[in-house]
């Protein structure tokens, strides 16, 4: 009976040692690299660290039948950087361009001013990439 808990103590002892060598060796692994970038809507794509703050005037919404339920043309009007991010619609203040979402656009309509956060969606910023709209407000106009 003695030999069978001494023995039963070892195993779990190798199995303890195993656990944290390996959880060791995890952390150091960890912390050489980056860490990774979040998930972001149904296409599964990455968020790349990159935001901006925008007010757009909506050009058009269309619900989309894959990925990401939604896609809008928007004019921006102007765009403010987040922090030292890098802003993915600095260029872009005059212009129109496509964004995608997966919040729910029925409450919105053309020609509405909105505010919201752009950021890019994708591996690097490149052609093609997909810039994700979220945090979408209706701009309040000034009383007169």
């Amino acid at each position: 009976m003695y030999r069978k808990k001494l023995y039963l103590v070892e195993v779990l002892g190798i199995m303890v040692m195993g656990a944290l060598l390996g959880l060791s060796a995890c952390k150091s692994a960890a912390s050489t690299t980056s860490p990774p970038p979040t998930t972001g809507g149904p296409s599964g794509g990455s968020i790349i660290n990159s935001d901006s703050i925008v007010t757009a005037k909506i050009q058009a919404i269309r619900q989309q039948a894959s990925g990401f339920p939604w896609e809008l043309d928007i004019l921006v009007q102007s765009s403010t950087d987040v922090g030292t991010l890098p802003n993915p619609t600095k260029d872009s203040v005059g212009k129109v361009v496509t964004v995608k979402t997966d919040l729910n656009m029925t409450k919105y309509k053309m020609d509405d001013v909105v505010t919201a956060k752009v950021k890019y969606v994708g591996d690097v910023p490149k052609p093609g990439i997909t810039l994700y709209l979220y945090d979408v407000a209706l701009k309040t106009p000034p009383n007169y």
